[in-house]
Formats: structure tokens, sequence, C-alpha cells
């Protein structure tokens, strides 16, 4: 047979044409060719019956044998090693079933098969080592979570379990929080309060309205006339000038909480007796009202006039810090403001409803809100007859305390 184009050779060839001739057996004779026995034996294993699991072992081999001819691999099995595993598979991968020359060559297949195929000692630590790298990943996700937890300890670096340096941090964190939040939140609660007094303004304006539409436009009044005073609040009519404006609320009006001022903690927003004519104390008034006197035809929405036109008459306003500090027997200031806000200003009420903020007790006519007219003289004569400071004075005693720049 040929090694290049597979094909018989002419005496093979004539040697199969002779076996055909007499039905695969070899003919005998003198004439008979010795060399067609072998050919004969060949021819015969082609009728050869094959078991089931042999015939699938062969399949598989010859498989095999076409991919590895196919392919090109890198690394090429040589001619007995690749004889050697032909044998192990037809032997069952028993190596010790393959032919003696071969056996060697086989048991190595076996054991390469079986590192192919059998865990080894490599793979017997897999979860061992998983559990490990589980492990390690924890502790570092605890640690990271322990850098940013206050640390518990004990001894001269601590305070009740805390560090000193963690509550050093915790204080100045709060002391920077109060220096800029509690300025702002208490102004925040300031302008809260001033809004809410300034709302106030409207109901009481209401209240009088209605109030002097039912009496002639007169003004709340709740007797005639003073019986020598009209600063002595909670006592009678006719010694208290609140109790005019208390009238309101006990002809329904208005009710008690409207005539309460935020400003003033002191402020009742409930009647506390149905039959009372006045407010209890100086402390618990919100708004002083203007001092009415008979027969000064003062009326609500009467309009007077000035070098500016015809204005409105100052009626109401937030409590004056003059009358309280006189009714405590304390020296008075004339330009203080109310004591309601902080002593930024006041709201005022006028006698055509209208309100507004005032910065300053002193109006823009020079009238000062707090004093009648009459002191408003006293106090600028006095003044104008002490004139301003120059820098020359001195005390006139030793108990006259007097400081300078």
């Amino acid at each position: 047979m040929s090694h290049d184009d597979h094909r018989l050779e002419t005496d093979d060839q004539a040697r199969v044409d002779a076996l055909l001739e007499h039905g695969f057996a070899p003919s005998a004779g003198p004439d008979a060719d010795p060399d067609a026995g072998p050919v004969a034996g060949l021819l015969a294993l082609l009728d050869t019956p094959i078991a089931g699991e042999q015939r699938a072992v062969l399949s598989d081999l010859t498989f095999l044998r076409v991919i590895r001819a196919n392919e090109e691999p890198e690394a090429v099995l040589s001619q007995a090693d690749a004889e050697a595993l032909d044998s192990w598979i037809m032997a069952g991968s028993d190596a010790a079933r393959t032919e003696l020359p071969l056996r060697e060559r086989a048991w190595r297949h076996e054991r390469l098969a079986a590192l192919a195929t059998t865990p080894g000692p490599a793979f017997d630590g897999r979860a061992e080592r998983v559990e490990r790298t589980l492990a390690m990943v924890q502790e570092a996700a605890e640690a990271d979570a322990d850098r940013m937890r206050i640390e518990h300890r004990r001894g001269r670096a601590g305070l009740g379990g805390v560090r000193l340096a963690d509550l050093v941090s915790v204080a100045a964190m709060l002391m920077l929080v109060s220096a800029i939040a509690l300025p702002v939140l208490s102004n925040v609660r300031a302008s809260a309060r001033q809004a809410m007094c300034y709302a106030n303004m409207g109901p009481i304006a209401s209240a009088m309205g209605l109030y002097a539409g039912a009496n002639a436009e007169a003004l709340p009044m709740a007797t005639a006339g003073f019986g020598g005073t009209w600063m002595n609040v909670g006592t009678t009519p006719e010694q208290s000038n609140s109790a005019n404006l208390y009238t309101l609320v006990r002809t329904d009006h208005i009710p008690l909480a409207e005539l309460a001022c935020p400003g003033n903690q002191h402020a009742p927003t409930a009647v506390v007796s149905p039959a009372a004519w006045d407010w209890r104390s100086h402390d618990e008034l919100s708004y002083s009202y203007r001092i009415v006197v008979p027969g000064q035809n003062t009326r609500w929405r009467l309009f007077v006039s000035d070098s500016s036109g015809p204005a409105g008459v100052l009626v109401l306003t937030d409590r004056s810090p003059v009358t309280l500090r006189a009714s405590r027997g304390e020296p008075i200031v004339p330009e203080a403001n109310s004591p309601h806000h902080g002593g930024a200003g006041q709201h005022a009420l006028f006698n055509d409803g209208s309100s507004r903020w005032l910065e300053s007790p002193v109006l823009g006519s020079g009238d000062n809100i707090w004093l009648p007219r009459a002191v408003e003289r006293v106090i600028h004569q006095v003044r104008s007859r002490l004139g301003l400071i120059r820098g020359n004075e001195v005390p006139q005693s030793v108990e006259d305390a007097f400081v300078g720049p």
C-alpha cells in the first residue's frame, strides 16, 4: 500500500481481486499465492462481530483520531505516546490491561486523567481559604467602622468612658453652633413676636370702629372722668385709664387674647372673671391707651391738622416704659422705647385705623407719645438751661458720681 495516496499497490490489488473470486477464501494448490492469507485475515476482521461497549470505544477512538488529524495543536504526542493512549482507551481506561510494551506510558496517561477529573491535594483547602478571605474582609470592614466610632476607654485619657479629645471636639462644635445659631434663633423669635403684635393692630382697630359706630363715634370709655388719678390699674374705673380699653372686652367687641402682646409674658389671654372691669396689675398690660378726657372731643376717625395736613390721632401703643417705671417709683427715661420688643421700638395705632412701627417715641412733630405737653415743656426748659456737656463740668461734691469718656 502506498503511504502517499492511500491506494493499494498492484500486487495487493490482484490478491484482493483473487479473494473476491474465491469468496474471500485463499486458493489452494501449486498456484496459490502465499501472501493472500494475511490479506484474507485482514478482510475477515470486517465481519467480526463487535460488542456494544467496544463499538462505543472504537467510535470515540475514531473521532479522537479524526479531531487530532484535523487540528494542529501546539504540543503533539509522540508516536509511542499516541499508541499508548489509544491502547489505554481500548482497554477501558485501565492501564493494567494494555499491552506490556505500552503499559508504562499508559500508566502516565491514567495519572494525568486522574489529575484532571479528581480533586487533588491542591484543592483540598479551597473551602478553608474562602473562609479566611471572608474573615479578612469582615475585619477590614469593622476596622473602618471603629474609626467612625467614639472610643470608650477608662483611665486618665478618658472621662466617663469617653475620650477627652472626643469630648473637647463635641464641646467645640456645640460652642460654634451656639455662637452662630442662638443669635439667629433669638432674632427669629423676636421678629415673630413683633409680627404677631403688629397683627393685633388690625383686630383692635376693627373693635374700636365697631364700638365707635354704636356710641356716636366715641372712643371706648368705662367712666366719664377720673377721680384724681388714672394710673391705679386694677382698682376702680375712676382711677385706671386701662379700664377704658378693657371696655372692648366687657362689651364683647374683642377677645382678651387680641389685647395680649406676645412680647409680654405676663399678659393674660383669658378672662379671669366675667365681672372684671380692668387688668389686675401693670405687668399684665400689653398696650397703653390714650388718656381720654371728657370735653376734648376725641373721636374715632376725627382728623387733626398740622403743617403737613390732616393726620390721625394716636390712640394706642405698645406699653409705655415711662408709666411702668413711674408706677414702681423708678426714674423715667422719656426717650426709652417700649420694653415689649427688646427696646427696638413700638407699634402705634391711630384713630383713622392705620398703624405703623415707631423706632422712637418722639414723633416727627417733636411730640413725645409717653408724656403730656406740659411735662415735655418742663423737660425741654431744664435741658435748655443746663445745656449740653462741653467737657469742663466737674462733680459738685464727693457724693456726686460723674464719669466721662
